[in-house]
């Protein structure tokens, strides 16, 4: 029987030396939980001596001395476990810290980090799966900002950009979702609002884009032009909507008007 305990004993004492290597290497590939790592190393190696002490008792050590080892491996024992629960703690906050991140990355503008196209279009097909509840959808388009881009170059254009973007958001708050489709092209999905709260926002936010911008010593002036659909009498899916919306906002931009409402341009058919 001791044979076999000792021989047991020994396979846990390889796979204790085996684990020093894998140990080594994550000290180096993890430099911010480098301390934990050294920690848990050291804690194998009182692991080990306390095996071999285990071996040398099984031989015939003293009694007082198999305590001292016992007490030894228990002492270990706790820490050791401590340790890897603390790091594996650690390594799945990180994980899901870089998960959460990388799923604002695929759902945000880089630039003004309002909501891309892509959470737009989610958005849009969840509320539009449900024909009972109405909702507005905004677009618009900001006028004369090319001219920006070509004139003063696309850093200046970005500023402008941003500076629009803390205005809009000033005047909408959750649960609306303002997103940046790309260019100087933005939308806003309005849940539960009527026309008449889309209207009233709509006019509050040209009021705030044609406000003077002050940027890298220039005075700008950008206009927008802006259309609004309603859910669902102007559209009972994503596509239709925002087809709508869009025809309702060139003709702003053509008739240079504050707004235009899709609905309007239904009923005078």
């Amino acid at each position: 029987m001791t044979a076999i305990a000792i021989f047991i004993v020994l396979i846990g004492l390889i796979g204790l030396l085996a684990s020093l290597i894998p140990s080594y290497h994550l000290c180096h590939l993890h430099p911010q939980q480098a301390l934990g790592w050294r920690l848990l190393m050291f804690m194998i190696g009182i692991f080990i001596v306390g095996y071999i002490g285990f071996i040398w008792m099984l031989l015939g050590i003293a009694t007082e001395t198999l305590e001292m080892i016992v007490s030894a491996i228990f002492c270990g024992g706790g820490i050791f476990v401590w340790i890897i629960i603390k790091m594996s703690q650690e390594t799945i906050l990180q994980l899901h810290n870089i998960l959460e991140e990388k799923h604002y990355q695929a759902n945000h503008d880089p630039l003004t980090e309002l909501a891309n196209r892509h959470l737009l279009y989610e958005q849009l097909e969840q509320h539009c799966k449900n024909l009972s509840k109405p909702f507005s959808f905004i677009m618009m388009d900001l006028d004369d900002f090319k001219m920006i881009n070509d004139n003063l170059g696309h850093d200046t254009g970005d500023k402008v950009l941003k500076i629009i973007t803390d205005r809009i958001n000033r005047l909408v708050s959750p649960p609306a979702l303002v997103s940046r489709l790309g260019g100087d092209e933005f939308a806003i999905v309005l849940p539960s609002a009527d026309l008449d709260h889309a209207i009233t926002l709509s006019k509050q936010i040209r009021n705030a884009v044609i406000e003077d911008i002050y940027c890298e010593g220039h005075s700008l002036a950008v206009g927008i032009s802006i259309g609004i659909a309603q859910f669902p009498h102007d559209g009972e899916n994503r596509e239709t909507l925002m087809k709508n919306a869009d025809i309702a906002m060139y003709q702003s931009k053509q008739k240079n008007s504050d707004y235009e409402v899709t609905s309007r341009q239904a009923y005078s058919i």
